[in-house]
């Protein structure tokens, strides 16, 4: 996901290794030309959610993620990477990295457009589990909490408790979403809406 603030690119998520962050960033910078990456924000610090933040260190972006996260990132960023020497390792001078931390919530604006992060309260998934809304667009993005399945699946006879979760951290925000951008895309790439939510978490919206 790239978001186009007025001086600058907003990048939510730097995925999986260097190679698909460096794919990540080229485009991002083709879809908005001659801004430079702000923020990249970090829904947690699972591998393939946070393998490619190291690229993005070395781009001069802020990482944006959890307080529980800071620790870890911070000793990361420090190793150098010797045998496969990776973007940040080959930048001389080493770009020191930038970390913005939040606990609850954290509201990332230009005054036009704006991005709200919440903490997803709950989340056995990641302590430091962050969502991504824009209430402009009524748009909700979130990584792993809500695992898309099948086109118009009926309710599984076994409800996953991360869904149930997910709805219930909506419910207590009170969003009002529109669509669900999954991390982790659904196979026909369809739009996701809260309909499909409530039927996984086995309710009537």
């Amino acid at each position: 996901m790239v978001g186009d603030f007025k001086d600058y690119i907003v990048v939510i998520e730097g995925p999986q290794n260097d190679m698909r962050a460096n794919q990540i960033i080229a485009e991002a910078k083709r879809l908005v030309p001659n801004k430079p990456i702000r923020y990249v924000i970090n829904t947690h610090a699972h591998f393939d959610h946070s393998g490619g933040l190291r690229a993005f260190v070395a781009e001069g972006a802020t990482i944006v993620t959890h307080q529980a996260n800071k620790a870890y990132y911070e000793k990361i960023f420090k190793d150098q990477h010797t045998l496969v020497p990776d973007t940040l390792s080959q930048k001389s001078p080493q770009p020191k990295p930038k970390i913005e931390t939040m606990t609850e919530t954290k509201i990332l604006t230009d005054g036009e457009h704006t991005i709200d992060l919440y903490h997803v309260d709950g989340s056995t998934h990641a302590v430091g589990m962050i969502m991504a809304y824009l209430p402009k667009q009524k748009i909700l993005i979130e990584a792993d909490e809500f695992n898309v399945g099948l086109a118009n699946a009926p309710t599984p006879a076994s409800v996953n408790p991360y869904h149930t979760n997910m709805l219930a951290n909506i419910e207590r925000l009170k969003l009002d979403v529109d669509r669900i951008i999954p991390i982790h895309l659904p196979g026909d790439n369809r739009k996701v809406t809260m309909t499909e939510l409530y039927t996984a978490a086995g309710r009537k919206n």
